[in-house]
């Protein structure tokens, strides 16, 4: 494990979450405490007195970006505010968080902060996630990336990156188990009291409906699928109720929709399940009927597929 002198919380110029910045701080000064390490946890800005949350809250830094010639570990905030103009607000952060990587410091992003890690070239060619609604921005503002759409953490040359302003916690528990040991993890997860076993937003992602295009009869087909997705319905039934062929539905629904009629409907029934298996107490064998299964071995997989965890596992984590 490498020894962290400095660890810094970069605060941008921006509308910062304040809890990604908070909770960061009390967790590692008390891991700090707990280790009896000589490490300095520093909280910086572009200036030492900064209103955010719209003059609600006052943040005080303990020192300016340029004041600190040597971080071994930089934590980047999520920010709230418009993401173009705060990169470019942040050109002077920018700056700093390269020549800090270049000297060696190790770079975490807490959600929205990728974008500024995306802004100054730190994630091109490499892995990276921030809150899953905001992927297709990332990916027009930042193609060179390695975007992960599902990842809550992911780790690349030396760089950090995290999915959901409020997953912090698992970033936190992860630098903590790299930079200070399975003793430390275990300390801190028991007594914040953090559920540390999340690797994926997938049960967080919502069903997008796709629906932001302009094919009236693509429109329909994906009305028509909503409306039947219970029983078994072929692309021919499904091109025939919106007056196409076959071969001419399937290509227009995957220019319109990026998938086809078939990969549409398993996520209509899979979002159909998720809503049931959170209000309703049918069995899971009556849900996966309900939503057009007769195999539980083909609906586990496929609910496996697009929320990376099994409906039971989902039920347990959304049913007090």
């Amino acid at each position: 494990m490498r020894k962290l002198n400095n660890i810094v919380i970069a605060v941008p110029d921006a509308d910062v979450v304040v809890s990604s910045i908070s909770g960061s701080y009390k967790i590692l000064s008390s891991i700090i405490q707990f280790t009896n390490s000589n490490t300095r946890l520093i909280l910086a800005g572009s200036k030492k007195k900064q209103s955010i949350v719209g003059g609600l809250f006052s943040l005080h830094a303990q020192a300016k970006f340029h004041e600190i010639k040597k971080a071994d570990l930089i934590i980047v905030p999520a920010i709230q505010s418009n993401i173009e103009k705060a990169i470019e607000d942040n050109q002077a952060l920018c700056n700093w968080l390269v020549k800090q990587y270049n000297k060696g410091a190790y770079i975490a992003s807490i959600c929205s902060g990728a974008f500024l890690l995306g802004g100054a070239g730190l994630l091109n060619n490499k892995r990276c996630t921030t809150h899953w609604l905001q992927t297709q921005e990332f990916k027009r503002l930042f193609p060179k990336a390695k975007h992960r759409k599902h990842n809550i953490i992911t780790e690349d040359q030396k760089i950090f990156t995290n999915g959901g302003a409020f997953s912090f916690l698992n970033l936190i528990i992860y630098l903590i188990d790299r930079f200070y040991g399975k003793e430390a993890t275990q300390w801190a997860i028991g007594v914040f009291q953090i559920n540390y076993n999340n690797n994926s937003q997938g049960q967080f992602v919502l069903f997008n409906a796709q629906k932001d295009h302009s094919d009236s009869n693509i429109l329909k087909a994906q009305q028509y699928i909503e409306q039947n997705y219970m029983r078994k319905i072929t692309n021919a039934e499904v091109a025939a109720h919106c007056n196409l062929g076959e071969r001419t539905l399937v290509r227009r629904f995957k220019l319109s929709c990026g998938n086809t009629p078939n990969a549409y409907l398993q996520r209509v029934r899979i979002e159909k399940a998720k809503e049931l298996l959170v209000s309703s107490s049918d069995s899971i064998s009556a849900i996966q009927f309900d939503v057009g299964y007769n195999d539980p071995k083909t609906f586990r997989k496929l609910f496996l597929k697009y929320t990376s965890i099994t409906p039971n596992a989902y039920r347990k984590q959304y049913v007090f």
